[in-house]
């Protein structure tokens, strides 16, 4: 029998918006915005959906998280088909106006990205879209679904100074000047931003996910070995599989503690698609060393949004008390009581506790240590290793306090390496 970690109150219960449509750990605009926040609406909320209208919303707050939380296109969908009528006229304008402008930026943005494209298949670069449209026309079929963003591009690493060439000879530059860093035999560690003087439009080449002191890199065999057709405003490109994307999709919302619902969103929809290995997945996400991060999102997408999870991988995810806590916690601004939620500021407690071994936790808790990560001295209360790693950094702090006074200068190191 598979196991469901929706609280009971999500699925069943008294007929009145009042008394049981909404959750009791979230606001009422918060549940009406995870209901709404669906690129197909089930006959189940629609009923849900409809009655808490009625009763009244603030519907100001509404519109204010919804874009806080990227999901406007979506709500904006949800309420014109089911009850637009019943929104303050004013109020929905102001939606719809806004998601017109956002569908006419990322109709742009998939015109600049298949150019792009052109131009790094021409040179030879193996690049995919990352984010933002191309992920959203492979998610939902529908390029206007997301919130407009800078364009972001998965790149080889050891590819990164030939991509860098393609941007510049196609009109964009360095942001900030092409002195704050280099790409020289692509061993740049920090984000790579690129602007165009004409357009203003950003592009960014990622090839890692880093935060926290911990790093994980996306740019691996398996995602170039299994790249997908994909459709971009009825043209053709390159984007990655469901597979390898629903893992990147689930490092990346852990890296930002899955903040904003629009994470949790794009998760639900990809699985939502059904064109999932889930074999593969798992296989996937054990090599890759992001088990208990897969286990986090796919916990998210079926408690916050519904989304069809295999009864098996329920099973696994109700066996591991940790990911069960976490994915009560988040997203943290859609709590009623937000003091219990994480954040940004979390991070590095989040992933400590994602580890899926005890060699890698504490690898990454001596990481924290050496770095004076925050956690260190103000971990939060759900997090149950704060006393160990108190312990770990008074041992850690010393030595690594006398390996850098011991250690040669910067200027004078590369002596030492002849």
């Amino acid at each position: 029998m598979g196991f469901s970690l929706r609280h009971p109150a999500d699925g069943a219960g008294p007929t009145t918006a009042s008394a049981g449509w909404l959750n009791p750990v979230r606001f009422r605009e918060a549940q009406f915005l995870i209901w709404c926040a669906r690129a197909a609406v089930p006959e189940s909320l629609r009923r849900r959906i409809l009655e808490v209208a009625q009763a009244g919303l603030n519907w100001p707050l509404l519109l204010e998280l919804a874009k806080s939380h990227g999901v406007e296109a979506l709500l904006a969908r949800t309420l014109t088909g089911l009850c637009a009528d019943l929104v303050p006229s004013a109020d929905l304008d102001m939606l719809r106006r806004r998601t017109e402008e956002a569908a006419a930026a990322n109709q742009a943005g998939a015109v600049e990205l298949l150019r792009l494209s052109r131009a790094f298949d021409e040179a030879g670069v193996s690049v995919l879209p990352f984010r933002g449209v191309g992920f959203a026309a492979m998610i939902y079929g529908d390029l206007t679904l997301c919130t407009p963003a800078d364009l972001v591009a998965l790149v080889r690493r050891q590819q990164l100074a030939d991509a860098e060439r393609v941007l510049v000879s196609q009109g964009y530059s360095v942001r900030g000047g092409a002195g704050d860093r280099t790409v020289d035999a692509g061993v740049c560690e920090r984000p790579l931003l690129y602007i165009h003087a004409g357009t203003s439009r950003q592009v960014e080449l990622m090839w890692a996910v880093r935060r926290a002191q911990l790093m994980f890199r996306i740019d691996r065999p398996e995602v170039w070995g299994h790249v997908r057709p994909l459709s971009l405003d009825g043209r053709k490109s390159k984007g990655m599989a469901p597979e390898e994307a629903l893992l990147i999709l689930c490092v990346h919302g852990a890296h930002q503690a899955w903040g904003q619902l629009s994470l949790v969103t794009d998760v639900a929809g990809l699985i939502r698609a059904g064109r999932l290995n889930w074999k593969r997945v798992l296989t996937t996400a054990l090599e890759w060393r992001c088990y208990r991060v897969l286990l986090l999102g796919l916990a998210l997408s079926h408690r916050v949004m519904d989304a069809p999870i295999p009864p098996q991988i329920l099973n696994l995810i109700a066996a591991d008390s940790d990911i069960l806590g976490l994915a009560h916690r988040m997203p943290k601004s859609l709590l009623l009581q937000q003091q219990e939620g994480i954040d940004d500021q979390d991070v590095g407690a989040l992933l400590f506790t994602l580890q899926d071994d005890w060699k890698a936790r504490w690898r990454y808790g001596i990481a924290l240590c050496r770095s004076h990560d925050p956690v260190i001295h103000s971990a939060p209360a759900w997090f149950r290793w704060r006393r160990s790693l108190h312990w770990l950094a008074r041992g850690v702090s010393p030595v690594h306090t006398l390996s850098r006074w011991l250690s040669p200068p910067a200027s004078i190191r590369h002596l030492f390496h002849r």
